[in-house]
């Protein structure tokens, strides 16, 4: 129960809860690292308790059915985790089927160290399918709440994303966008011209980018296109506001399938719960959000820059951040007996601390622990 206490204090410094549920908040970010499932009863046998599983499988369904909490807080705190004073949004939604039931998430991340993590999140009630024009503006809204519009570096998007009202909506609150269109959505020049924007770069070559110096209505919105080939023939259409960098920016919308693929399979087994209620999966995303920060945290203190690591032949790393964060935390959890890894863990919870404009060094678990500086870290 040592390390729950330990994690609370820290979440407590930041979210006005009452302090049981901070202490089920960290007895249940713990138990979904170590089980690596969100399976509820697999969670609940995860928990550090003296009480029975079942006791414990009751405790999580009574917070998921009958307890709120303000997703805001969540948000700011994740915020005030990441070293960031800017931030690259990706918009994406992601959907599965549990029996009959259908789970459609639509979320807003922070693109950072070739992933991202929630800050904004809605489960639809609906029925697979598109989000709509309202429902991004709704989640945009909730953003813009956590962070003013100057501190957004631009919004990145697939083709789902597109539409005249939503381009509009954008460009009234000031929102840099890199939004991929399809290929063949009708554009207009200045001239009235009207053509397809994959016949307007039916010439670009493999592994080439072309970007149109001039404006072109794209659906109904004056924006500048650019388009690249990937090596393999895939034709990738983009609109924004502002050529520069447009689409080595759009190809920064992957840590957001990235966060989907560690949330689901390679992480957390999302699918594996038997919750399909939205306001559910509302709060459940909320946990998921801050036990991936943690981990994706603690896997760029320990290993540094994500850019850096080697590649294999198929163009990734061996192992992700956030993979290399959460087997971090797990293993000092499952050793947490011994003194060294109860040291550790403390100092686990230091990648909480705010660290802008330093860097902390993380020697190997396996040998010496690492130190912090506390000089530092009081001045921030």
């Amino acid at each position: 129960m040592e390390e729950v206490s330990s994690l609370a204090e820290k979440l407590k410094a930041h979210l006005p809860w009452h302090q049981a549920r901070i202490i089920f908040l960290s007895q249940f970010i713990l138990s979904l690292i170590l089980s690596r499932s969100t399976n509820l009863y697999r969670v609940a046998e995860a928990f550090q308790t003296s009480a029975q599983v079942d006791s414990s499988h009751r405790r999580i369904k009574r917070f998921f059915s009958g307890y709120t909490y303000c997703y805001e807080q969540l948000g700011r705190l994740i915020l005030n985790w990441l070293p960031l004073d800017r931030y690259l949004l990706c918009m994406d939604r992601s959907n599965w089927q549990n029996g009959s039931k259908h789970v459609n998430y639509l979320v807003i991340s922070i693109a950072w160290q070739g992933a991202s993590i929630p800050i904004a999140w809605i489960c639809l009630e609906k029925v697979g399918g598109n989000s709509g024009t309202k429902e991004r503006i709704a989640l945009m809204k909730r953003v813009l709440v956590l962070t003013p519009a100057e501190k957004i570096e631009g919004i990145l998007a697939d083709r789902e994303f597109i539409g005249h009202d939503w381009f509009q909506w954008l460009n009234d609150h000031h929102l840099l966008c890199r939004l991929r269109v399809k290929n063949n959505l009708k554009v207009t020049d200045r001239n009235s011209n009207e053509t397809t924007t994959g016949r307007l770069f039916r010439s670009v070559k493999f592994n080439q980018t072309v970007i149109w110096n001039s404006k072109k209505k794209v659906s109904g919105v004056s924006l500048y296109i650019g388009a690249h080939r990937s090596l393999k023939g895939l034709l990738i259409v983009v609109a924004t506001q502002e050529p520069d960098s447009m689409i080595s920016d759009y190809y920064k919308r992957w840590g957001i399938e990235t966060l989907f693929g560690c949330l689901k399979s390679r992480g957390f087994d999302l699918e594996s719960t038997h919750m399909t209620d939205p306001k559910k999966m509302d709060k459940l995303m909320g946990i998921l959000a801050l036990a991936f920060c943690w981990c994706l945290i603690a896997g760029h203190w320990e290993h540094g820059e994500a850019s850096e690591f080697p590649l294999k032949k198929h163009g990734r790393p061996e192992k992700s951040l956030f993979r290399l964060g959460i087997d971090i935390i797990r293993r000092v959890l499952k050793n947490y007996c011994a003194k060294s890894n109860h040291d550790n863990f403390l100092r686990l919870l230091n990648v909480f601390v705010p660290y802008l404009g330093f860097r902390h060094y993380i020697s190997s678990f396996n040998n010496v622990s690492f130190e912090l500086d506390r000089s530092q870290v009081d001045a921030h």
